[in-house]
């Protein structure tokens, strides 16, 4: 099973790693690789299955699996059974999910993958004597590979295996199917070193080709990105016009050294690292069981399941983020000039049609959305099977708000005459975030719809993300917006600027006119910002000017309705704005458009 061109890592304990291609691994048998309709550059988009599930795990020196195998062996079954039903081209299961008499159940049932699809399924744990039994029980329906078990360390006792299954063709022209075992090839890392104690490691990542070349797809189990981080040569193999699916069990997917990888990907030249990177784990707040039932561990995770697309490969247009997010896929524009689609962290069954990453055909028939959420399935245990979610997903978002009741009321409006990126949008407004430019409101520019290197999820609408930036990111949004619905109801005086504001006044956003927050009964717009307690000066200017430069870019006889506001030892004040400063007499005072008293000559804050 080796090849002299294969990429190897050495690691400091001399186990190596390499990409072998699956065609050199079927050529003994007299088989071929598949078609895989993913790898065809077309424009025709490939189905994809992802079941991100939620658990109770079990972990001992002889067992890493779901407390309650057979819950999860109905859910894997029927999975299976929904994959074939969607004829979907990619089918993906996270790390230590799927019991292998389940997997044995489908083979011997006849539920397996079509000649043009692969099936991903990360594997409960497995001793090499049990993966001998699996071979038995399936052998005359599947061929089974792996890499030899003998050379690996005789005092660890457990594999974590992903099943890559597919149908290869032979010689006569007949498909067989094949399912190849690939074993993680490094451990996690946890406070006691768990995996490295019991785990076997494996030597292979495995990588399918098209038939024309051009495309890719491979799939790694979770800290085997600790090697892929620490190579750039091996990273580029599985990055180049290709699809990375990476399965897990992971507290932290987005820890530093797990996403290292994605990092090294998305600082490599755009021209050699076009790809998607598939990360697939189980919902949040995964807990670990003792065999007799107790709490060992409760991990309070995150999901932290993602697409992660290129630069000009996922559109931020509204519809298609709206129909993604009505489909529990949620965007966001990273840092680093990528795009991520998180997935809902409830545990659901998620269906998307993804353009290929390249095509051969005319360019102007090249899709460039990224993937399209069509459908979400949830487990109904009376049935016992995956029925298709008629309910959005609860993204956080209501729960979010009924801790703030002034911005329930002026987001519930917003929200119900226009969409959740109409609340994003007016939340930046109030906040003195949009920036200075044409497009501010474009999702991608929104900045609470971008993500830093941290991948932690900022936006207001989808406020599953309990991190403490986060939580403090939409406190501060909902502060300001419920500053300026209060005062919306109870400020006896505006500036003259803003004239007609008054408790029949509502907050409000449409992209007739992006660059207003508050809508007067006499139909004049206004932006009004709630800057909190005692501003940095520089801010507030900087802020001031951003904001004036917005509305005078636009035009418009609106121009100039612009007020801001902020305290000082709690007592509301209006902030002068220099732009707008005039001088009516020069014996007068200087008064500012935006005073309701003479500010006298000391200007800035007062």
């Amino acid at each position: 099973m080796r090849s002299a061109n294969d990429e190897r890592l050495y690691f400091s304990w001399g186990e190596k790693v390499q990409v072998k291609d699956i065609q050199d691994l079927l050529t003994p048998f007299g088989l071929q690789a598949p078609d895989l309709e993913m790898l065809r550059p077309t424009q025709a988009r490939y189905q994809c299955l992802l079941l991100q599930p939620k658990g109770q795990i079990f972990a001992d020196e002889q067992n890493i699996k779901n407390y309650d195998e057979a819950v999860a062996s109905s859910k894997g079954v029927q999975f299976l059974r929904l994959a074939i039903q969607r004829q979907a081209h990619l089918v993906v299961t996270p790390e230590y999910f799927l019991p292998w008499q389940a997997l044995v159940d489908a083979i011997q049932g006849g539920i397996c993958p079509g000649n043009d699809s692969l099936w991903i399924l990360g594997c409960q744990s497995i001793r090499p004597s049990e993966l001998s039994e699996f071979i038995d029980k399936v052998s005359h329906k599947c061929l089974v590979l792996h890499e030899p078990c003998d050379g690996m360390r005789a005092d660890r006792t457990l594999l974590d295996p992903v099943v890559l299954l597919f149908n290869a063709t032979g010689n006569d022209g007949d498909s067989r199917l094949v399912a190849v075992v690939q074993f993680k090839t490094y451990p996690s890392r946890d406070r006691v070193f768990y995996e490295d104690g019991v785990l076997k490691i494996g030597s292979f990542i495995y990588r399918f080709l098209g038939r024309t070349g051009h495309l890719s797809v491979a799939s790694v189990i979770c800290s085997d990105v600790f090697a892929l981080a620490a190579d750039n040569n091996v990273l580029a193999k599985l990055i180049d016009r290709a699809t990375l699916v990476h399965v897990q069990l992971n507290p932290n997917p987005r820890n530093d050294h797990y996403r290292q990888y994605r990092a090294r990907a998305f600082l490599a030249d755009p021209k050699v690292s076009d790809c998607h990177i598939v990360c697939l784990n189980w919902a949040h707040s995964v807990v670990v069981k003792k065999s007799d039932g107790t709490v060992s561990e409760d991990w309070k995770n995150i999901g932290g399941s993602a697409w992660y697309c290129p630069a000009d490969g996922c559109s931020s247009d509204d519809d298609i983020v709206l129909q993604n997010h009505n489909g529990g896929l949620y965007y966001t524009r990273m840092e680093e000039r990528r795009n991520a689609l998180f997935f809902d962290y409830e545990e659901a069954v998620f269906e998307l049609q993804v353009p290929k990453l390249l095509t051969c055909d005319l360019a102007v028939m090249a899709n460039r959305n990224g993937p399209s959420a069509t459908h979400r399935y949830i487990w109904t245990v009376d049935e016992q099977n995956w029925t298709e979610s008629t309910i959005p997903a609860n993204t956080g978002f209501e729960g979010l708000l009924a801790k703030h009741p002034e911005a329930e009321v002026a987001l519930g409006v917003v929200h119900q005459a226009t969409d959740v990126l109409g609340v994003e949008r007016v939340a930046a407004l109030t906040a003195g975030a949009a920036k200075p430019v044409e497009r501010w409101f474009a999702t991608h520019e929104i900045d609470s719809c971008q993500v830093k290197k941290d991948e932690v999820v900022l936006r207001l609408t989808v406020a599953q993300d309990q991190s403490e930036s986060a939580r403090e990111f939409r406190n501060s949004r909902l502060v300001a917006v419920s500053n300026v619905q209060k005062e919306i109801q109870v400020a006896k005086k505006w500036p003259p600027q803003v004239d007609g504001i008054d408790p029949t006044s509502v907050v409000h956003w449409d992209k007739a006119s992006p660059n207003f927050n508050i809508v007067s009964s006499n139909g004049k717009p206004s932006l009004v910002l709630y800057m909190g307690e005692s501003p940095d000066e520089q801010v507030l200017k900087r802020v001031a000017d951003n904001m004036f430069e917005l509305l005078r870019r636009a035009g418009g006889p609106w121009r100039d309705r612009l007020c801001i506001m902020y305290r000082k030892f709690g007592e509301l004040r209006f902030a002068e704005i220099s732009a707008l400063t005039r001088y009516d007499d020069a014996i007068k005072d200087k008064t500012d458009f935006t005073a309701i008293e003479s500010l006298g000559n000391e200007g800035g804050l007062s």
